[in-house]
């Protein structure tokens, strides 16, 4: 984000990265941020240039490392939408959370006329829909609340988070039977504590137990598709530098409600502000904002 600069990686079965190339996305202010796979267009990805108001489709060229990467298409935030964040393309729409705006984004990727903004409360960042009520969901990181959002009707609400629990929504993702996500903490305080919203907007808390785990500061997650009880959660020392890096795998019960184990794996660069988590087959990729690194896990 700092250059907007894309990084293209190859990695091989065990998760190394075998080379890599890096690519200038527009001008180095523009701010990259926000990647996401398209399934309407087919090996394509979405990203989202922060200061440039932009919703980005490229064409990644994923088979030629050498290759830059091709503008699709541009999508133009509204006003008086500004700061997309995330993104995330969910049939004929793109969503975003504009971070800058306090605001989140429905746009058609066919018909940008089409859109509805959504004001909320500082900042939305993640978006993920519900798997069962299809209702859409974001973060509002320094609100500690959770806007929920209608798609049909356009309208809105807040779900807040109670201060014992924890505070700084943030990581979420659709999951198994809801809506899941972290909660990061501030400078001098986290709880270990990640949250799942059922379809009647009730959330069920689940906090690490384990020395290492319950005062972590949790930024990101992603499941397992290959193991439908595994979920990998981020620690970070984004807000907190005195907070752990690292991966830890949670597995839960069948019916998903408690945490049966959990197992930690502590990055080798510390205070790095460890920043996205992704799982692949085997492996497990991180993400150090800091640092500029990316850390891979094999995971058997």
């Amino acid at each position: 984000m700092s250059n907007s600069v894309l990084v293209k990686a190859h990695i091989d079965d065990h998760g190394a990265i075998i080379d890599m190339a890096a690519f200038q996305i527009n001008e180095p202010t523009s701010a990259l941020h926000g990647l996401a796979n398209s399934e309407a267009y087919p090996g394509m990805v979405w990203l989202t240039l922060q200061q440039d108001n932009l919703l980005v489709l490229i064409d990644p060229h994923v088979e030629l490392i050498d290759a830059p990467p091709t503008v699709i298409k541009s999508l133009k935030v509204p006003a008086p939408g500004l700061g997309p964040h995330y993104v995330g393309e969910y049939g004929s729409d793109v969503w975003a959370g504009l971070k800058t705006s306090a605001m989140a984004l429905r746009m058609n990727h066919e018909d940008p006329s089409n859109y509805t903004i959504y004001p909320g409360l500082p900042h939305p960042i993640f978006i993920a829909q519900h798997p069962v009520n299809h209702m859409f969901y974001t973060g509002e990181d320094d609100s500690s609340q959770i806007m929920k959002i209608d798609p049909w009707s356009n309208t809105t609400s807040q779900i807040g988070i109670p201060p014992s629990v924890g505070r700084e929504v943030v990581g979420m993702v659709s999951g198994p039977t809801g809506v899941w996500f972290t909660l990061l903490g501030n400078a001098t305080n986290s709880t270990g504590t990640i949250g799942r919203i059922d379809s009647n907007d009730q959330i069920t808390w689940f906090r690490l137990t384990q020395p290492l785990g319950v005062d972590a500061s949790l930024l990101h997650l992603s499941f397992d598709t290959n193991r439908n009880q595994t979920l990998w959660i981020l620690g970070s020392s984004l807000l907190d530098s005195s907070a752990l890096d690292m991966a830890i795998q949670v597995e839960f019960n069948a019916e998903f409600s408690k945490i049966t184990s959990e197992s930690y794996t502590v990055l080798p660069t510390q205070q790095c502000a460890a920043h996205r988590i992704l799982v692949r087959d085997n492996h497990v990729m991180v993400t150090e904002l800091a640092t500029s690194k990316v850390a891979s896990i094999f995971s058997e």
